[in-house]
């Protein structure tokens, strides 16, 4: 998040027309017709962030000080435009009665409370004394409830309290902290907080940039998203500059028993997602976030699988999510990633999820398996190609679990085949399977890729690999875009020599600093082949800055580190499939153990 300012001048004059005009508005409620696909409820010249629907389908939105101009905190939709509320009083920052500073979300309970967070951390410059406060307030009576602020031991200096949830029923408050990672859970009844999770990975920002259109935004954000499961059972949470969801048992964060240790073991990893500013779970567990990358909506349907529900170039940096009492989902867009010259109207839209899952929704189900196109061993003249149960191994692991597969090689067409195990009943089943014996024949060249359309990319190996992976500057560019799109890469036995030269977007190698496996030096000695290889390629990937990691020659390990899964060897195939679906895949039901069941082998 960055403070865009505008010249004074021009903020005295939109500061001045919003408190005007919007004044005068009479009271009226919206009900829209939902006829497209993208309802547009509300546009300000002023940038929101959050938004919340009552149970009586008034909106409220509110406007984050991130720049000088910020005349209104908090508004109610009132004929598509913003409204002061709970009145104009509220919004003087100089006032000596209660009133709002630096306001980042706003959230309606299931009773009908309209609660505003407001970070008290003004142009992101430091929190404020007396610290971040949560005001309730009534929709009844459109006054304030309860205005709960927080010892000094829930916040940092830099915290930025970004989102909340209530669970009526606890009477507790859940809240992320986006400035210095961390969950905060305040106790409604004792207004007593407590600051969890700040020494997870879970609640840190996996990098300091994104890739949005194409272009790159850097910034590093803490946890960020967050959402209720419907029966209240687990909070899922996600850092805004990562791609990587969590979850925790909510009867975890209010044991007050639990070490700090205790606590991280109980966060479960959900899956791999494309970045998302908020989240929202509907009543039938459906759960909705942010695209960022591609300007889209998406949705994790309750048996696990991601759709991207909607893309539009009018979704531009979809912020925060509310429903209506009919099910409709709202959204502000806040165009964060964009130059203050180069945002247009900031918008509240409204779409109908059944509508859009029977029009625009489209499965996010796609992987890439990459095989090698050279046939020979060196200058022995030995026959090479890709291994043949480091293929199908995969390849039913993914189709078990609702996976479209494509095939890609460095030449695209038929590519050559060793390790014909014939006692594999995998590898029995793929050279007798038809579809499966027509893609492997007519692989993709790169160029015939489109890399947002494949959420995974697994390397088989080969020895053949050792030839053409390494240099093949299409392939790595494949990798990249998915991986920096929230994918995962993922890579067995002589497959991670497709590794040793991917750079992202910040030009760091994709393996530095990772723990990864590959075919050890040991095991290419063992077959007299170290001297035929280009290259050891264990050394080679130590040398690109990877945690090597190994067993026993020829026994089986998979190694996951951030959303890049790899395997030493053959035996490591079907370990490595199944954690790449495990990333890929929430688990079908969101009260569940997120795991996923192995794949039976195969019938001849």
């Amino acid at each position: 998040m960055f403070t865009s300012r505008l010249t004074a001048a021009l903020a005295l004059f939109l500061s001045l027309s919003l408190l005007t005009s919007l004044s005068a508005q009479p009271p009226s409620h919206p009900h829209p017709e939902f006829n497209h696909d993208l309802n547009p409820i509300a546009s300000s010249t002023n940038q929101w962030t959050g938004v919340a629907v009552s149970n009586n389908s008034r909106i409220f939105v509110n406007f984050p000080y991130w720049s000088d101009n910020v005349p209104v905190s908090v508004a109610e939709i009132i004929d598509g435009k913003p409204v002061p509320y709970p009145n104009t009083d509220w919004q003087s920052r100089s006032s000596d009665s209660p009133h709002f500073i630096a306001v980042q979300s706003v959230f309606v309970d299931d009773n009908d409370n309209l609660w505003v967070l407001d970070t008290n951390n003004p142009l992101h410059q430091g929190v404020q004394t007396p610290g971040p406060v949560l005001h309730q307030f009534n929709l009844q009576t459109n006054t304030l409830t309860k205005s709960y602020t927080f010892p000094s031991t829930a916040y940092r200096p830099n915290s930025y309290f970004n989102d909340v949830r209530i669970d009526t029923d606890k009477q507790v408050a859940y809240i992320t902290d986006s400035g210095q990672g961390a969950i905060v859970v305040l106790n409604l009844q004792t207004n007593s907080a407590r600051r969890l999770l700040d020494t997870s990975p879970s609640t840190q920002p996996e990098t300091d940039y994104l890739i949005i259109n194409g272009k790159k935004w850097s910034n590093s954000v803490a946890s960020d998203g967050i959402a209720l499961t419907p029966d209240k059972q687990y909070l899922y949470y996600i850092a805004l500059t990562g791609h990587t969801l969590y979850r925790i048992p909510t009867s975890a964060l209010l044991d007050t028993t639990l070490s700090a240790k205790q606590l991280n073991d109980k966060v479960q990893t959900i899956m791999a997602v494309p970045a998302t500013d908020g989240m929202l779970f509907d009543n039938q567990g459906n759960l909705y976030l942010g695209g960022l990358e591609n300007n889209a909506i998406n949705i994790i349907k309750p048996d696990g699988n991601l759709f991207q529900l909607i893309q539009s170039a009018e979704i531009k940096w979809a912020d925060s999510f509310a429903k209506d009492p009919k099910g409709h989902i709202f959204f502000t867009t806040s165009q964060i990633n964009l130059p203050p010259d180069q945002r247009e109207n900031y918008m509240v839209y409204a779409f109908n999820p059944p509508q859009l899952l029977g029009r625009t929704a489209e499965p996010l189900n796609s992987i890439l398996i990459a095989v090698t196109s050279h046939p020979t061993l060196g200058n022995t003249g030995k026959p090479t190609g890709y291994f043949l149960s480091e293929v199908s191994h995969a390849y039913y692991t993914f189709k078990a679990a609702g996976f479209n597969v494509k095939f890609v090689s460095p030449q695209g067409g038929t590519v050559p085949v060793t390790g014909k195990d014939t006692q594999d009943t995998y590898n029995i089943r793929f050279l007798n399977d038809p579809d499966a014996q027509a893609a492997i024949k007519e692989t993709l060249s790169p160029q015939q890729v489109t890399p947002h359309h494949f959420r995974a990319i697994y390397y088989a190996g080969g020895h053949g690999t050792m030839w053409d992976f390494p240099d093949n500057k299409p392939l790595q560019d494949i990798a990249t875009k998915i991986y920096e799109f929230g994918g995962v890469v993922s890579a067995v036995c002589h497959g991670p020599a497709g590794l040793v030269n991917i750079k992202l977007s910040n030009d760091q190698y994709l393996i530095s600093g990772k723990e990864i496996s590959a075919f050890t030096n040991e095991e290419e000695q063992s077959m007299n082949l170290d001297n035929v290889v280009p290259f050891p390629l264990e050394t080679k990937l130590k040398e690109r800055g990877a945690n090597f990691r190994k067993v026993d020659n020829f026994q089986p390990i998979s190694v996951t580190d951030d959303r890049i899964v790899t395997g030493q060897n053959p035996a490591s195939a079907l370990s490595v499939a199944e954690e790449t679906v495990h990333l890929l895949k929430a688990p079908p039901s969101h009260t569940l153990q997120p795991t996923q069941p192995k794949p039976s082998p195969p019938s001849n």
